[in-house]
């Protein structure tokens, strides 16, 4: 595995060991807070029996919190090409923003993301079209990431 870009290693107890399929995906989510501390401590609090492999904050600041040989708990009830539970084969990144469509990706946070993105694509060769969104894997369900640049995003990964 290659190097990833500078993270703050913030374990969350809330993953299963290992994994039981081959990562394929990339989930992003949105945080639908404007700070960090809370979903920092939300995705490592124990009884919240939530998580994502990392968390990534406006300025860029980054918190890695499951490692990816391991399962987080970050997608739900999904599915993406065919298959079924996301977080068997998804790698998730939760970036802060409310959520609600109107509140800007600063250009510190799509950097970071699409530096961590490249590098995750990259080891498990993984095409940019499944970079996807919360809101693909569990339609009707959820809405993040709201408002994001999946466009401009996409061509920093280079597809």
């Amino acid at each position: 595995m290659g190097p990833r870009p500078e993270s703050e290693w913030c374990p969350s107890p809330n993953f299963h060991q290992g994994r039981s399929k081959a990562i394929s995906c990339v989930v992003i989510h949105a945080t639908a807070t404007n700070e960090i501390d809370s979903p920092k401590n939300w995705l490592c609090d124990p009884d919240s029996k939530v998580s994502a492999h990392y968390l990534i904050g406006k300025t860029g600041v980054a918190f890695h919190l499951v490692h990816e040989s391991d399962t987080a708990w970050h997608a739900g009830v999904s599915s993406w090409g065919g298959q079924e539970n996301v977080n068997d084969f998804g790698v998730g990144i939760e970036l802060v923003n409310d959520n609600t469509g109107s509140d800007p990706y600063p250009e510190d946070q799509l950097k970071a993301c699409a530096e961590l993105v490249k590098c995750i694509c990259s080891d498990y060769s993984i095409n940019p079209e499944n970079v996807i969104g919360h809101l693909d894997i569990a339609p009707g369900r959820k809405t993040d990431p709201a408002g994001f640049p999946w466009d401009d995003f996409r061509s920093r990964l280079g597809g």
